[in-house]
Parts: structure tokens; C-alpha cells; sequence
């Protein structure tokens, strides 16, 4: 249970769409909107354990057509908010609280659940960590335990990242960088888009 504890805490760590969304949503935001879009992306993560754990040995074997359709679904998404990000405006160099205005708790919540929920990489993480460190046949206590690790897990670093993108100084600093910060996040999660598609093709 610890070593899978922490190969889950390297996986969450390991920079990527959730990561950007993070960061972009507790700069353009709040501290509040970061942790909200921290929520959204554990509850995403919850989504696919939900059905991942219950039916693991079924997954192992039957996963191509469903990854499929979450691949597309999850670049489609990935590319309009890199889209939207790319529009990126100049903020008033004095106006750090306006941005609150920019994007509210709510939006940072579905733009972190979406992108999760729409992620393949969580699919395969899932089930290649799993089937690795547990049976097929596991109890439903077993089931809650491994599924609240994975949820605690993406709750808890990203919570780390979005306390961090939103301190003070350290976001009064990138505010007026914000707008380019935004158009580089937008580019990423296009290329990230791309990337998806190509590596399912």
C-alpha cells in the first residue's frame, strides 16, 4: 500500500494537462478557484476508479474502444480550452484582484473535473499501476481504500500547486506576465490535444 501510495503521488506529480489547468485557474483566479479546480480534478479521478476497480480484469481486456472515445473526447476539450487560453488579453498591471472576475470557483471546478474525466492517461495509469499491486478479485473495502488513495492523492498535490500559484507575492510577480502565461498554458494543452490523437491513431 506505501510503495503504491507513492508511485500514485510521482504519477500526480508528473507535469500535464491537470497540472496546467491548475496553475492557469489559481493565477487567473483565486486560491480558491485553484482549489476548486483541485476538487474537480479528484473527483474526475473518482469517476474513473468508480468503474476501473469494480471491473478491473474486465478493463484489462475490453479497454480499446472505450480509450478510444475518451481520447478524442478528452483532445476536442483540451484543444477549445487551449483555444480559449491563446485569447489571452493584457490585464491592468494594478488591477491583481480583478482577475478574481476572470474565471469563477465554478469554472475552475468543471474545467478540472473535464479534464480528468476526458483523460486516458488516468485510464491506463489505473490500470497498469493496479494490475501490477493488486488482484482482479478485490473485496469492496479493498475497492474504497485503493479508490480514496488515488482521489486523496490528486486532492492533495494539487491542492499543493494551486496554495502555490496563488500566495501573494509570488502571483503579484506573474500577474503581469499573466496573459502570456495563459497563451503559453493554451498552447500546451494543444499540443497536448495532439499528442493524445496521434498516440491513439
Amino acid at each position: 500500500m506505501v510503495s503504491l501510495f507513492f508511485i500514485t503521488l510521482l504519477g500526480a506529480m508528473v507535469p500535464g494537462a491537470s497540472f496546467v489547468i491548475t496553475v492557469k485557474n489559481s493565477l487567473c483566479g483565486s486560491r480558491y478557484c485553484g482549489i476548486m479546480t483541485a476538487v474537480g480534478l479528484s473527483l474526475g479521478m473518482a469517476l474513473h476508479a468508480a468503474y476501473l476497480l469494480p471491473g478491473l480484469y474486465w478493463f484489462q481486456h475490453h479497454s480499446t474502444h472505450i480509450l478510444t472515445l475518451i481520447t478524442w473526447l478528452g483532445a476536442i476539450y483540451l484543444c477549445y480550452f487551449g483555444y480559449r487560453c491563446l485569447q489571452a488579453q493584457p490585464r491592468e498591471a494594478n488591477g491583481i484582484h480583478l482577475n478574481h472576475q476572470h474565471i469563477t470557483p465554478t469554472q475552475s471546478f468543471l474545467s478540472g473535473f473535464m479534464t480528468d474525466a476526458f483523460n486516458p492517461k488516468i485510464i491506463i495509469f489505473i490500470l497498469a499501476l493496479l494490475s501490477q499491486y493488486v488482484g482482479d478479485n478485490l473485496s469492496p473495502q479493498a475497492q474504497l481504500s485503493y479508490g480514496l488513495m488515488l482521489v486523496l492523492v490528486q486532492l492533495g498535490w494539487f491542492s499543493i500547486v494551486a496554495f502555490l500559484f496563488s500566495s501573494g507575492k509570488l502571483k503579484a510577480w506573474l500577474y503581469q506576465y499573466a496573459h502570456w502565461i495563459e497563451r503559453a498554458s493554451g498552447l500546451l494543452l494543444i499540443m497536448l490535444s495532439v499528442k493524445l490523437v496521434v498516440e491513439s491513431v
